[in-house]
Parts: structure tokens; sequence; C-alpha cells
């Protein structure tokens, strides 16, 4: 398991202007010590040029481009507009170089039939162009969307019948109270967010660490390679980096001290 940097975990900074996308990187690279997932939004345009040089400053850096976070959620109706924002945003993954866009779907006034159609239409569509770039597109399951559940997760998958769909799973469905449920999803997962906040001493904050701990032993158990994206969960007005560092160094803990706790091979549940 690797730990990258979602750049919303900078959403304040980078809206005030008080960073930009490339002091990120920046800052990722020689403060933080972590890989990068930058969102869509943070881009202050999105020209072959610009990508070119945000790749190159992360190869001399020595980041991996885990992701590009497609942060414009999918609607229906207007499903031209989003195939059309997702074939770009599969463009410029192109040009970072990175092998997957992450997406996720809005809450929907409408959520008939009708409705679920259009979403699998829309991300057939997409998947066939995902497929032409080379790059997989990691659909985010959220509480409220069409796609909410497992069960939904899989009939998304099934209907839209493509190598190139898969999932972004929240760190949480693999928490003990979670796990059963979303389980069988875990072999389409392709990378998994991290939603972490800064810890405020309480017992709330002793059971979260346990879960979170849980959920990490159990992805290594099973070899999750992949990528934990760190979303730092933004309270108070505190400073972000002092904020995202903390819950870095508490994943990269997590993972490292479950590499040094269990052989690679064992996948057995506690």
């Amino acid at each position: 398991m690797k730990v990258c940097c979602n750049s919303h975990s900078f959403t304040r900074a980078l809206a005030a202007g008080d960073l930009t996308q490339l002091e990120w990187i920046d800052l990722c690279a020689n403060e933080l010590g972590l890989d990068v997932e930058p969102a869509l939004s943070h881009f202050p345009r999105t020209d072959v040029d610009y990508v070119a040089q945000i790749k190159k400053l992360c190869i001399d850096r020595g980041l991996t481009v885990a992701g590009l976070h497609h942060d414009r959620a999918i609607e229906a109706p207007a499903t031209d507009e989003h195939v059309a924002a997702l074939k770009a945003s599969l463009d410029v993954a192109v040009g970072l170089g990175t092998p997957l866009v992450r997406c996720a779907i809005a809450p929907q006034a409408d959520a008939g039939p009708p409705t679920w159609h259009a979403l699998v239409s829309a991300l057939k569509e997409v998947c066939r162009y995902a497929k032409e770039r080379n790059v997989v597109l990691a659909l985010a399951p959220r509480t409220g969307t069409p796609v909410a559940s497992p069960t939904q997760a899989k009939r998304m998958l099934k209907e839209c019948d493509s190598a190139w769909l898969r999932l972004a799973l929240d760190l949480r469905a693999f928490e003990p109270d979670q796990i059963e449920a979303w389980m069988e999803s875990f072999e389409n997962t392709v990378i998994i967010v991290a939603c972490l906040g800064r810890p405020s001493g309480t017992g709330a904050d002793r059971r979260a660490d346990g879960d979170q701990a849980a959920a990490v032993g159990w992805l290594h158990r099973h070899r999750y390679c992949g990528f934990l994206s760190l979303e730092y969960a933004h309270e108070g007005q505190g400073s972000e980096t002092e904020g995202v560092s903390e819950c870095a160094v508490r994943l990269q803990r997590l993972v490292a001290q479950e590499v040094l706790r269990a052989p690679a091979h064992d996948t057995s549940d506690p």
C-alpha cells in the first residue's frame, strides 16, 4: 500500500490563492513525503503545455500521480455534458501519465429507471473512450446517489460491462462493521479514499483509530497494493499543512505496522 494526497486536503489554501497547484506538489514532495492525486477543479488550466508542466514537476520531485480526481459529479439528464467532461479528464490523465480517473455520481432528484439507464449509457460511452486512452475510470459509491450500496455498485459494473470501469471505495468500507457488505467489491477496487481529520482526544477517536487499523490490516492481508488517497477532513481553521501531516503520519504508521506485523501471504480474517 502507498499513501498519496488529494488536493482537496488543501481546499482552503488553494481557493484563497495562498497555495498554487505547483506549490502544492512541492509541499507534498518536500514536507509531506506523499505522492499526489490532483483534483480537476484545482487546475488553473488543462491545456497540453500546462499538463506537461505538472507531469514534469512530479517526475523531477520523484512523485507518482496516483490518479486524477474528476470532482464534478455526474448528473442525469445532462449526461452529454458530463460525458464530454469525463472524456476531457481522461485526456488530461493521459497527459499526466496516470492510470486512472476517479469520479462519482451526484444525488439525483429522480432516481428512477430512466435516470439509471441514462447513467449506464453515459458510463458505457466514457468506458469505450477510457479503453481507447488506456486509462481506468474509478467510480466512487456515495450515500444518497443511485450508486451508494454494494448491490448498486455491483449492478452498475455488471450493466456497463467494461473492464475499464472499476471502483474507488472509502477506507471505511473495509472497517469491521462494513467489510462483510463490501468484501465482494474489493476485487474491483483500484484506489481507496481515506477521509481523516485531526484527533480531538475523545473516545470516539480511539474507536475510529481502531477501525482504521482494522481496515488497513484487512487490506494488507488481502494484498492490496494500490494507493490510499488522503483527503483531509477540514475541521476548524487550523493549519491545513499541520493537519494533513498528522493524518499522513497516522496513515503511514498503520501501513508500516501491518507490513511488520503480518506475513504478506496471510489472507486469513481475524
